[in-house]
């Protein structure tokens, strides 16, 4: 049952009104960064914060267990205004100030919201021998470049890949399916691990991409919608993930940069 007036652990310090969004709205979830084009919502008008309905559902106050950081439990929460050089360690990219993470204080762990999503484990057609298993962005710095080098396109896997311990097979996320197409020529040719978008970094370090207007959420949303992973997904979730990436296939979008 909905209720029109709801609170969230994201934003305690107001109730959120639920409403639905126009199909022209500029609004992007606070959560996932995804936008809200025709989709149902709750803000607070006061301090100009939105988020999807489905997120505040399914994104809770704390994960007591993490695949990625099994040693402790991670605890949600915003990104310090001065804190400019935080970057998840699970794909790499930026965390930047005023958004969410997921934290462990005494590690200094982050990860996106939507990051955790990902499946420790995942099958996929190109290796249906054994299920291959996530190597965070941090574990990935400590391979060789001949250990990181997918099966699927033949490319060094940057940021977050998934692994076949027992074989060595590497796949980028964007190719547990099918090997996605080459970059062309003069992009770089080290993918992050963020849909394949050219990237200054290396390894773990947080680097940034090289002007393809793309949102990292909109990257990490059609990552996880891919069959492959959707399916694991699902299964780790219950079904309870669908909503969000629902959400986040339904707009386009293309046009808001985190």
């Amino acid at each position: 049952m909905y209720y029109n007036y709801r609170t969230h652990c994201s934003h305690p310090q107001h109730v959120l009104v639920r409403c639905q969004y126009s199909s022209s709205s500029g609004h992007v979830c606070d959560l996932c960064a995804a936008g809200f084009r025709g989709l149902v919502g709750l803000r607070c008008k006061a301090c100009d914060f939105d988020i999807h309905e489905a997120c505040a559902d399914y994104f809770q106050p704390a994960i007591s267990s993490f695949a990625a950081h099994p040693w402790h439990g991670l605890a949600l929460g915003r990104v310090g205004v001065a804190d400019d050089d935080r970057v998840c360690d699970l794909c790499a990219a930026a965390c930047p100030p005023g958004g969410f993470v997921y934290r462990c204080v005494p590690c200094g762990f982050d990860v996106h919201p939507l990051c955790t999503m990902f499946p420790a484990k995942v099958r996929s057609p190109l290796h249906p021998e054994h299920e291959l298993a996530m190597v965070t962005a941090a574990a990935a710095a400590t391979l060789g470049r001949q250990c990181r080098l997918c099966s699927g396109c033949g490319e060094v896997c940057g940021g977050w890949f998934y692994r076949c311990d027992a074989c060595g097979v590497c796949l980028h996320v964007e190719c547990l399916n099918g090997a996605r197409a080459k970059q062309s020529a003069g992009v770089g040719s080290q993918s992050t691990g963020v849909g394949g978008v050219s990237s200054s970094q290396s390894g773990g370090g947080g680097g940034q991409s090289t002007g393809v207007k793309r949102s990292r959420s909109s990257l990490v949303g059609k990552l996880l919608l891919k069959a492959a992973v959707r399916v694991a997904v699902d299964a780790a979730t219950n079904g309870l993930a669908s909503a969000v990436l629902d959400s986040g296939s339904a707009d386009d979008t293309s046009s808001f940069d985190q």
